[in-house]
């Protein structure tokens, strides 16, 4: 596994520093949803796609603004393995090894810790990827979770879609065991570093399942606040996810 992970990041680092320029913007997102998928399967890592509408699938009635919780630095390729969107980020990861290149190739929108006007300035570059027609995702949380239940989320991270007229997609995001019983080892949080937390994913017997729901598109009502449309999705992620991890636990 080990072998074949250096490989696919070497492959992934080629076409970002070279391949990349020289590419159209369809092309682009089938490398980037190809990468994905393969970079999953190599970790034994098995997405699975539910929709509670058929609107819910962004990636045919886009643009939309994706509002999941977080439990790994899988979750972005998890949701990529679908189709492809753009993702705002911590500043830190564009320093990562071939990921973080890939993310800045793939136009990730970073937030600069430190900088007064940095959520502003995502904000204002979210709203202008969402006017072009793409998808944006965020994880509203800030960090990381087990996936039980999801964190209190920042409201000011629904801006965009209110400013650029979109939907709010809120996404249920959980990992599981392959025999459906809810499990939080792939979780990357707290001080665990990216190399124990590979090491988790490469002791694995078994391998994991991440299920990916994707809740009713929410239209932002006119005058709405942002702390009301951030808690109504949120609600909508916490019932999902308290009621899967229940379910799997019985």
């Amino acid at each position: 596994m080990k072998l074949r992970l250096l490989a696919h990041l070497l492959y992934g680092l080629w076409i970002a520093a070279v391949l990349w320029p020289l590419l159209a913007d369809a092309r682009r997102e089938a490398i980037e949803k190809k990468w994905a998928r393969k970079l999953l399967h190599i970790l034994n890592v098995e997405v699975d796609v539910e929709f509670e509408v058929p609107e819910a699938d962004f990636s045919k009635d886009g643009p939309m603004l994706l509002f999941s919780n977080h439990v790994s630095w899988l979750d972005i390729f998890a949701i990529n393995a679908h189709y492809p969107v753009t993702f705002i980020a911590k500043s830190e990861i564009a320093s990562w090894p071939v990921i973080g290149l890939f993310a800045r190739r793939s136009g990730a929108l970073f937030i600069e810790r430190g900088k007064r006007t940095a959520v502003r300035d995502v904000i204002e570059a979210a709203v202008g990827v969402l006017k072009t027609g793409r998808c944006v995702a965020v994880f509203p949380e800030g960090t990381t979770g087990y996936g039980e239940t999801p964190l209190p989320f920042h409201s000011n991270f629904v801006q965009p879609a209110i400013q650029a007229d979109v939907p709010v997609l809120p996404v249920s995001l959980q990992y599981f065991l392959p025999d459906g019983r809810f499990t939080p080892e792939p979780a990357f949080v707290g001080e665990q570093t990216m190399v124990e937390n590979l090491k988790v994913l490469f002791n694995s017997q078994t391998g994991y399942r991440v299920k990916l729901y994707f809740h009713k598109p929410v239209v932002p009502a006119h005058g709405v606040s942002r702390r009301d449309l951030s808690d109504a999705v949120r609600k909508e992620i916490a019932a999902r996810c308290e009621q899967r991890a229940r379910k799997a636990a019985a």
